[in-house]
């Protein structure tokens, strides 16, 4: 197996139950990747400066893929950014909250993560799960930037209903239920597999020596990427059915166990 890239998805992929993972064997298994050569990626629809608050220093020589594949970060710099147009995010928000006015709208530019001021405590924790920079705001026509994503957190779990009632914007931006309980919006074009043919691209390597780890229906695209598709245990069974092997569950450190298995560490 000739690997020179790892992909993996965070939540319900490489972080556990709680978010956390086991940062000793992390730090082993990035020391072994660093000397053969192998780079590391984290995609996922957090924030990237939630990720580097989570992983800490060991994010040193890692690319981070965050806010849905809307950005790539590596070492403190940006190096591609995709935004949705103002106007356009507005109407799209004005649309989501005609539908359910309960669900919450987290409005992602490249310096925050706008949300009502109105949304309950509960749903503030669920936010800064994902999102280390956060701004509260009393109404959304507020924001004059352009958008790095539009994300809507359902704790009624209708999130694919929601996909399904926007779909009409879907010649405009990408459209994605990663799970029942997540919709993300992003610039048309633009999802994890497409973010990741750029790092491919950068670093002059192949599907062919990639590998991908995921759990979640969003995942599907960040498969198309790699030759090598690794499915959690606890993956969306659509996703299972793209993948040429299943992991142990994401709460046994099932990325990292797979890594060391398949790459002999």
């Amino acid at each position: 197996m000739d690997i020179k890239l790892v992909v993996t998805d965070m939540d319900g992929t490489f972080l556990d139950g709680n978010s956390e993972f086991d940062r000793e064997a992390f730090g082993i298994l990035k020391e072994n990747l660093d000397s053969h050569n192998i780079r590391f990626v984290f995609c996922t629809g957090k924030q990237c400066e939630r990720v580097e608050n989570i992983v800490g220093d060991l994010t040193k020589d890692t690319f981070i893929i965050g806010d849905s594949a809307t950005r790539i970060k590596y070492n403190g710099e940006f190096l591609y950014t995709a935004t949705i147009q103002n106007e356009l995010g507005l109407n799209i928000i004005d649309a989501l909250t005609k539908i359910d006015p309960e669900q919450t709208i987290i409005a992602c530019t490249e310096d925050v993560a706008y949300v009502l001021d109105t949304v309950s405590d509960e749903e503030r924790k669920a936010v800064h799960g994902s999102y280390q920079n956060v701004t509260y705001i009393k109404d959304f026509t507020e924001i004059k930037s352009d958008f790095l994503k539009i994300t809507v957190h359902d704790a009624s779990g209708k999130c694919k209903q929601t996909a399904q009632q926007i779909d009409y914007f879907n010649n405009e931006v990408y459209i994605i239920a990663s799970e029942d309980y997540w919709v993300d919006i992003t610039k048309l074009g633009v999802n994890k597999g497409t973010t990741i043919h750029k790092i491919q691209s950068i670093l002059n390597i192949d599907p062919a020596e990639t590998i991908a780890f995921g759990d979640g229906l969003n995942d599907i695209d960040l498969f198309k990427s790699a030759k090598y598709k690794v499915a959690m245990d606890n993956a969306y069974p659509e996703l299972k059915k793209e993948a040429n092997l299943i992991a142990i569950n994401h709460n046994d450190s099932g990325v990292i166990k797979t890594l060391n298995l398949l790459l002999s560490f």
